[in-house]
């Protein structure tokens, strides 16, 4: 995350209603931080989780198995990739 003596020049603005800026408020003074702060720190943070999420291939064993399988030990190409290849 950019240190506190990073420039700042891009804005985002967000507009909510009474109740949720009271608890965002409460939740920012319980972390000792700036309304700001706590807003940027939580959106950013959750931002990292999402692109993880969606960048990431999760497999169980049985699937990790199969695709490493596949890898080592491939099938021989058919007919019809043979054609795609000789045609091109």
């Amino acid at each position: 995350m950019p240190t506190s003596a990073s420039i700042r020049s891009d804005r985002i603005d967000v507009r909510t209603n009474p109740e949720v800026k009271s608890i965002i408020e409460r939740a920012a003074q319980l972390n000792h931080k700036s309304i700001s702060a706590y807003i940027l720190e939580s959106a950013l943070q959750r931002a990292r989780e999402d692109i993880r999420e969606t960048e990431s291939i999760r497999l169980t064993e049985a699937e990790r198995e199969s695709f490493f399988s596949a890898l080592m030990n491939p099938p021989a190409p058919n007919e019809a990739l043979k054609s795609l290849f000789t045609n091109s």
